[in-house]
């Protein structure tokens, strides 16, 4: 990710000085970038942006400290684009305005591959430290999403998005079981799921504006409804002999949410059980 950042700045003309701890990867650019740094304190000194993309937020203050990157990075704007919390967003941006620098919080939802066309990217941090950053920014995507000063959000979102994905995943995994169980290939499971995309992106839409608005009824499929589906999913395991544990686990959601009362409105609604369990 760090390699096609720096090189969709290189692609739009943009003088770079790259480091990278790897010395290997360092190597790609030593006929494309305006300078190779020796250090990340070289690096800092010598840009006016200074993106840090590595495995997370704790490899970063690492990085910083052995780095004495404090010493460097006052009067300069700060981009972190590592893999972290909402809390360690807050730290980092604390330590930024510290040492009189800019700073900004970003989540690249999107794949190495995107960065430089319409990879999904959000930032937030100081109105202004965007405003004055933007333009630039405008090499790594024609989709930045600037959602406010609060710091946290980019992380935030990014988090939220994995916790989507994650459980996708875990459907995904149990419906391959069935599949298995019946001799049924998983890429047709697989096919069917992408050919079902564009009504489900109507209804993920529809269960988002549920959740902001807390408008649970009239579902077009209930509570109730999924608690039935449950029902059969469980017992084609149980018949099937496969491994049911996820779908036990959502099962049992869901017979929480019909013992409290919450059969007729939308799947989504069970949000308000996890809300009690705070």
């Amino acid at each position: 990710m760090g390699s096609a950042i720096a090189n969709a700045f290189i692609d739009r003309g943009h003088d770079v000085c790259v480091w990278n701890r790897s010395a290997d990867k360092m190597q790609a650019f030593q006929a494309s970038a305006t300078q190779c740094a020796a250090n990340a304190a070289e690096a800092v000194s010598a840009a006016s942006l200074c993106v840090i993309c590595i495995d997370d937020y704790a490899a970063t203050r690492e990085l910083i400290e052995q780095q004495s990157l404090h010493e460097v990075i006052g009067g300069k704007t700060l981009l972190q684009v590592s893999t972290g919390t909402p809390r360690e967003a807050r730290e980092l941006e604390s330590w930024a305005l510290a040492q009189n620098a800019r700073y900004l919080d970003g989540a690249i939802l999107a794949y190495p591959r995107e960065i430089g066309h319409d990879a999904l990217i959000a930032l937030a941090g100081a109105e202004s430290t965007f405003a004055a950053q933007q333009d630039l920014l405008g090499a790594l995507s024609s989709d930045l999403r600037y959602l406010g000063e609060a710091v946290g959000a980019a992380a935030a979102l990014d988090v939220a998005l994995l916790s989507y994905y994650v459980c996708t995943h875990l459907g995904l995994i149990h419906g391959a079981l069935v599949c298995e169980s019946e001799g049924l290939s998983p890429a047709v499971l697989a096919d069917t799921i992408v050919d079902s995309v564009p009504s489900d992106v109507e209804e993920i839409r529809h269960l988002g504006q549920a959740l902001e608005t807390g408008n649970f009824e009239n579902p077009g499929a209930s509570i109730g409804v999924y608690s039935g589906v449950l029902d059969r999913i469980l017992q084609q395991a149980h018949d099937a002999s496969i491994n049911a544990e996820i779908a036990a686990f959502a099962n049992k959601l869901y017979k929480r949410g019909m013992a409290a009362g919450f059969a007729d409105q939308e799947v989504v609604a069970l949000i308000k059980l996890l809300r009690r369990d705070q």
